[in-house]
């Protein structure tokens, strides 16, 4: 954790557009919703890699439905950021997309470009482990896939309108979101929800 909280302020130092304002001394908590954050600010290139689409034919249904594969996804990007992150001998990362892009977007500061790709590593992981980011559903109401449960309507809950936004928010401890950088009170309310979260589902 030292190592990668000392990581992760070689892009706060070089950041001028505000897109780490949110980071306060919590930095790699605080970070993980910066590749969300940035993709309307400029960085909408690395949408592709949040999602890893899975076809999700329901049983009966018809199997010649246009499925959409993207060469660069959530697999692609974890590999190419986790092997250069890590140091693999070889420098076979050196011919991944994201090394190529953030060295030329970074001027070859390899530093400010590998915080920078941690930042997005974070979130990533994230995504990962949310099952509509990994699985596009198609049936006859959805030719072209649901996008992830995106295109699935949901009544107004908490400005949530669709499926894959209410599992995105599946735990409301907070009705609102809290501002950050997150101040001590912010940090003793959700050890309290942490607490209440362990003893509740502890393991016998």
């Amino acid at each position: 954790l030292s190592a990668a909280s000392e990581l992760l302020t070689y892009y706060a130092e070089f950041d001028t557009e505000g897109k780490t304002d949110h980071e306060g001394q919590h930095a790699f908590v605080e970070t993980a919703t910066f590749a969300d954050d940035v993709k309307y600010h400029g960085e909408a290139w690395q949408s592709d890699f949040h999602f890893l689409i899975t076809p999700f034919i329901e049983e009966g249904s018809e199997s010649d439905y246009e499925v959409q594969e993207k060469p660069r996804n959530l697999t692609t990007g974890l590999t190419d950021i986790v092997a250069w992150l890590s140091g693999k001998k070889g420098a076979a990362y050196k011919k991944g997309y994201m090394y190529t892009y953030l060295m030329s977007k970074f001027s070859n500061d390899e530093n400010v470009a590998k915080s920078f790709a941690l930042r997005l590593l974070i979130h990533y992981i994230g995504d990962l482990v949310q099952p509509f980011h990994c699985e596009n559903r198609y049936n006859h109401e959805f030719p072209k896939g649901d996008k992830g449960a995106n295109m699935f309507p949901l009544p107004n809950h908490y400005d949530v309108k669709e499926l894959h936004a209410l599992w995105d928010k599946v735990l409301y401890a907070e009705k609102q979101n809290i501002a950050r950088p997150f101040d001590s009170e912010s940090w003793s309310s959700f050890q309290q929800h942490v607490e209440e979260l362990m003893s509740t589902y502890a393991y016998a």
